[in-house]
């Protein structure tokens, strides 16, 4: 891949909570339009790295990091977070709409957050274009106005992801968005993402070995805060450089 089609860099960036170093010099690349999966076992500081993403990091008492997150050249470290999280969007591991809004209201969450005013008719076009990117607009049209949770898991998840849309990010990051889910429901929210990365660039931690295979372009393996290895999919899953990538990938740890 080309430099040019980099759309996020993440260079030296180590994490420390209080005494803890939780992420140690990572550098890595991630592609416009491609999907990318990160695994490792737990504690590895997956969530972590993508939380650094969007800034939600900042919320931890004893937080400190170094190093820079280069959004399109701006260092994502040196914005305000309010800015970066509309450029960035996140959709958690658990469905979370907001319960006492509507279906409608929960697509437009980031916009009546940030005091954004929008006419009717661009709330129509927002609320509709959204709800159709996340594949759920011809299941819940007729009910646009009742509560989200009256959804299922799998509705209430593309729900959170039409929201996460609807501020038309550069970035979506789906922090293991399949593990609260059924296999109907997984499979549903898989095809979404393939779909889904002509719009957006799009950051996925995984636990689930297989889920990476099948929708992820490009992977990288995260162990003990450290980057161990990051590169196209095929070539990870089938010729891994590190025997603890490996090690991972067959199962002997995890």
């Amino acid at each position: 891949m080309s430099k040019n089609s980099v759309v996020l860099e993440v260079e030296k960036l180590n994490l420390y909570i209080n005494d803890h170093h939780i992420l140690k010099d990572i550098d890595i690349a991630f592609y416009k339009n491609k999907v990318t999966a990160i695994m490792g076992p737990s504690g590895c500081g997956k969530t972590t790295l993508i939380r650094s993403v969007n800034r939600l990091n900042d919320l931890i008492p004893g937080l400190k990091s170094t190093g820079s997150l280069s959004l399109n050249q701006q260092n994502l470290l040196e914005l305000n977070p309010i800015q970066v999280r509309r450029e960035v969007g996140m959709v958690f591991q658990r469905p979370n709409p907001f319960p006492t809004m509507s279906i409608y209201e929960n697509v437009l969450a980031g916009y009546y957050l940030n005091g954004i005013k929008l006419s009717k008719d661009d709330k129509e076009r927002i609320v509709t274009e959204s709800l159709q990117q996340a594949a759920l607009f011809d299941e819940v049209k007729d009910n646009i106005h009742r509560k989200g949770t009256f959804l299922s898991g799998g509705q209430q998840q593309r729900l959170c992801i039409a929201r996460a849309l609807a501020m038309n990010p550069k970035i979506l990051l789906l922090d293991e968005p399949t593990s609260a889910l059924d296999p109907k429901s997984t499979a549903s929210i898989e095809q979404l993402i393939i779909e889904l990365k002509s719009k957006v660039t799009i950051i996925m931690v995984t636990h689930n070995i297989g889920q990476a295979s099948r929708v992820s372009d490009f992977t990288a393996f995260l162990y003990l805060g450290e980057l161990v290895e990051y590169g196209p999919t095929q070539t990870l899953f089938t010729n891994p450089k590190h025997t603890k990538t490996e090690e991972y990938l067959t199962r002997k740890f995890g």
